[in-house]
């Protein structure tokens, strides 16, 4: 009873920073926004310079990181307020890896891709987005160079419903973490909030989906996501129950990946 208390307690103060942390990140993304236009005018313009390309390659990138902890916090401080549609999963993983080639390319990461290309799921797409790019992220920065990244889609007709499998070549993690990796700022690394993972957990919660891993040191890590295809399934449907229950969304800043989230319970 006292563990569920201070749970909840937990919840309401963090819910309670959700109007500050929203302006603050509304404040912060308006310059942002003009960083990333400019700089990519700019390397349009440096067109026959692909020293000086790379070099605006770094600056973008880091604006999409920052985007990328932003966003976080938001989802983090909120409660994602999914807006469901029929959308190509392969679409949505193409543009995460797009958003992730500066890295993937600088490690010189290979990336096998198995994806069916008109198999379509029914999800918040923006949320979606946000969900394979800390996922993508985690497994780069897991990587060593040269390493190999695997992403593989498939759908189970029995179950009317699709899963996906994000695997890398890395460490792996060892076995009395992997309990702990869905928990909020827990992390292994030297850098980062702790909060990638914990986001991803929850927006496929309110998706009616659910989430995984598996781990073995020296072979690597997948992550296993399913989620319903169609909105006659029961994910899907309790997915939609749980948008009508929010009570909709809001959207707020010209963010790079997007953000649904409202301030509050």
């Amino acid at each position: 009873m006292k563990s569920d208390n201070l749970q909840n307690e937990i919840e309401e103060r963090i819910e309670s920073l959700g109007g500050i942390v929203t302006k603050i990140v509304h404040d912060i993304r308006n310059p942002l926004g003009s960083i990333e236009l400019i700089t990519s005018l700019l390397r349009k313009e440096l067109n026959n310079d692909s020293d000086k390309q790379r070099l605006i390659d770094h600056v973008i990138y880091g604006v999409k990181n920052i985007d990328n902890i932003l966003s976080n916090l938001l989802h983090f401080t909120t409660i994602p307020r999914p807006k469901l549609k029929k959308v190509r999963i392969e679409d949505v993983l193409n543009k995460c890896l797009d958003v992730l080639s500066y890295t993937i390319i600088k490690h010189q990461i290979t990336v096998i891709k198995d994806i069916p290309q008109n198999l379509r799921i029914l999800c918040d797409e923006t949320l979606m987005r946000q969900v394979f790019v800390n996922l993508l992220l985690n497994s780069i920065q897991a990587i060593s160079s040269g390493g190999v990244l695997s992403v593989r889609v498939s759908e189970d007709e029995v179950e009317s419903g699709v899963e996906i499998n994000i695997k890398d070549s890395g460490s792996g993690i060892p076995p009395e973490y992997i309990e702990r990796i869905f928990d909020p700022f827990f992390t292994t690394k030297n850098k980062g909030t702790g909060l990638g993972l914990t986001i991803v957990h929850n927006i496929i919660k309110v998706h009616g989906g659910s989430v995984r891993v598996q781990s073995k040191l020296g072979e690597g890590t997948t992550f296993i996501i399913r989620l319903g295809l169609l909105p006659q399934t029961e994910n899907a449907k309790r997915a939609q129950s749980l948008q009508l229950a929010a009570g909709g969304f809001n959207t707020v800043g010209g963010d790079f990946y997007g953000s649904n989230y409202t301030s509050g319970r």
